[in-house]
């Protein structure tokens, strides 16, 4: 699990990581906001190779975060970013679903990486809403 003292390194990270996509940027709460436990960062990463969505647990700060990485591909660029957008690499644009199929395996794999999504969203608003979603994803997991 990787280690980063702080939000910037972590953006730093990103931006090395997928420095070969067009565009990419940080949407949601925390892309401006505080880093608190269970926190998730999103990730939005435009190129135009399909790509299946990526999950990486880290620790920030000694605070667990999970950090989601979505695959897109680049449509027209757009001028007004939104408030919860920062743009890492290249220009704000609208998204074009950009997602290939899954094996079994990797299913299975994504299966995984929405309990756990769903989780963290249980663990930082305390919102049972969630718990039907992290019960089918649980026992889909068990079934297996």
């Amino acid at each position: 699990m990787k280690k980063f003292e702080n939000k910037l390194e972590v953006f730093e990270y990103i931006k090395k990581k997928y420095s070969k996509s067009k565009t990419v940027l940080i949407r949601g709460s925390t892309a401006k906001g505080r880093i608190n436990d269970f926190s998730d960062i999103d990730i939005e990463f435009y190129q135009n190779k399909p790509a299946k969505p990526e999950y990486e647990l880290i620790l920030v700060n000694n605070r667990l975060v999970l950090m989601t990485a979505y695959p897109y591909r680049a449509g027209k660029n757009i001028t007004q970013i939104p408030k919860n957008v920062i743009v890492l690499i290249g220009k704000y644009c609208e998204q074009i679903e950009n997602q290939k199929g899954y094996t079994k395996k990797e299913r299975l794999i994504r299966d995984n990486q929405m309990f756990i999504d769903f989780l963290f969203k249980y663990l930082r608003t305390k919102n049972s809403k969630y718990f039907k979603i992290i019960e089918k994803y649980f026992l889909r997991l068990g079934s297996n």
